[in-house]
């Protein structure tokens, strides 16, 4: 049984509930609580004309986040009503209290939506604080709710130890799955063994897996995971997170922030 939390936004709770209800299809959930993260006006980066944040103003910014608060709890709660296990429950914190790294240690993993152009999609900053400092796996949900979860899952090789975690963590879905391939991006690689002993480790483990390759610079491999998934109709990527330095992919970009940013299906990550 496992006790998950799901961060969510409104404009991510449909899909964040949707792949919910596909992972309690593949095992079992004990429990599901749904947090919001409310933002705190008083410091925010907010200002009149005059360049001064007013009191009337961040009163204003209070009412909108209580009122925004109350819509998402709304939307959570009937978004679990038709859950086939398990329990649900709501946590509303303000990002003042919140360390979210540490209080997603208490559950076992954690599901929420990538960053997305609406204004209270989760920040790069709140995925990365689960990321890096949690100890869990995430399932990073997409923006529109995945029609199906985990029957055709690539798993983006690159050779290092953040993917071969993702590829444990991954395991209860990669032994359901109909087709598993393991996707070696040469441009993304680190040293460490190639694709075809992932598979033949697969194989041992009772998952029968393809081998794809494909020979790109360095700075196309997050594009070409992406293209190559669609392609294959995936809907489970699996992935290690920042095998690079999250500063260096911030200045220069990299597979992980380019695949956080643009998937169009369910993302499984790990540290």
């Amino acid at each position: 049984m496992h006790v998950v939390l799901a961060p969510v936004t409104e404009a991510g709770v449909p899909s964040v509930c949707t792949l919910i209800h596909h992972i309690g299809e593949h095992i079992r959930l004990q429990a599901v609580e749904g947090l919001h993260v409310r933002a705190e006006p008083s410091v925010m980066l907010a200002a009149d004309e005059t360049g001064a944040a007013t009191p009337a103003l961040i009163r204003n910014l209070e009412t909108e986040e209580v009122e925004r608060s109350k819509r998402v709890r709304e939307a959570f709660e009937e978004g679990m009503k038709a859950l086939a296990f398990g329990s649900s429950r709501w946590t509303e914190l303000r990002s003042t209290d919140l360390d979210l790294g540490a209080y997603a240690r208490l559950f076992d993993f954690v599901v929420l939506s990538r960053p997305a152009q609406a204004n209270d999609s989760p920040s790069m900053g709140l995925i990365e604080a689960a990321l890096f400092d949690s100890g869990r796996y995430l399932l990073i949900a997409p923006p529109a709710p995945p029609p199906t979860f985990a029957d055709r899952i690539v798993i983006a090789w690159n050779g290092g130890p953040e993917t071969a975690r993702s590829i444990a963590c991954a395991r209860p879905f990669l032994r359901q799955a109909k087709e598993v391939t393991v996707l070696q991006v040469e441009g993304g690689m680190t040293p460490g063994p190639d694709a075809e002993s992932v598979v033949r480790y697969l194989e041992e483990t009772g998952v029968k897996a393809d081998v794809l390759r494909r020979d790109v610079p360095q700075r196309m491999a997050g594009q070409t995971i992406l293209e190559e998934a669609t392609r294959l109709g995936c809907d489970l990527l699996v992935k290690g997170g920042y095998t690079r330095s999250r500063l260096r992919q911030t200045i220069f970009g990299g597979m992980t922030i380019h695949i956080l940013q643009y998937a169009e299906m369910p993302v499984l990550m790990s540290r």
